[in-house]
């Protein structure tokens, strides 16, 4: 049985934590999925809401690393304050996702962010292969490397705009291109 398939940005400051290291298909790696910044508007291109009734654990592509996804609400860590902050991971099914909850103009959460145990949305997916731990939420999930899609927007590049795939990412820094991987989920347990 093929193994689920998730697709991640590697973003250009995780490929400079992680030394350049020269990344091929087959390697096994235990990586954070992030899906960044969510607004409480669901007009915005990536938002959340939350209720207290429960949801279905979903989490579907939509575009590049980009998925829809429900669960519910493992943990969090809320920042107060003038503006305030809520760090959650969510249980999707297969997977941990961690996300950051924006407030709403008013600078405060809706109400029941963390009370209300479920919650529901669309996120640009970032895999964190190294992170600094300065926000404790958030579970890694094991994967396998399968292929790379790299879309080449350096500047005066012959190939600007057009993607490019391999089964390897060389050992060079980039700064303007955008890097999608897809990795193989591990089965719990393995």
């Amino acid at each position: 049985m093929t193994l689920p398939e998730i697709e991640f940005e590697l973003s250009a400051e995780q490929f400079a934590l992680l030394d350049y290291k020269l990344l091929q298909q087959g390697q096994a790696f235990s990586l954070t999925l992030d899906g960044g910044i969510l607004l409480p508007d669901p007009g915005a291109a990536f938002w959340f809401e939350v209720q207290p009734e429960a949801l279905p654990k979903i989490f579907s592509k939509i575009g590049p690393a980009l998925y829809a996804f429900s669960g519910r609400i493992d943990d969090a860590e809320i920042e107060y304050g003038r503006e305030q902050l809520a760090y959650l991971s969510v249980d999707c099914g297969n997977l941990f996702l961690r996300i950051t909850c924006a407030p709403g103009e008013d600078g405060q959460l809706p109400y029941g962010t963390w009370e209300t145990r479920y919650i529901t949305g669309v996120a640009a997916v970032q895999g964190l292969f190294e992170e600094n731990f300065e926000i404790s939420v958030g579970r890694n999930v094991n994967v396998t490397l399968w292929h790379f899609r790299r879309l080449v927007l350096r500047p005066g590049d012959p190939n600007f705009g057009q993607w490019r795939e391999s089964v390897e990412l060389p050992s060079t820094p980039f700064r303007h291109d955008r890097i999608y991987v897809t990795a193989r989920l591990h089965r719990q347990g393995i």
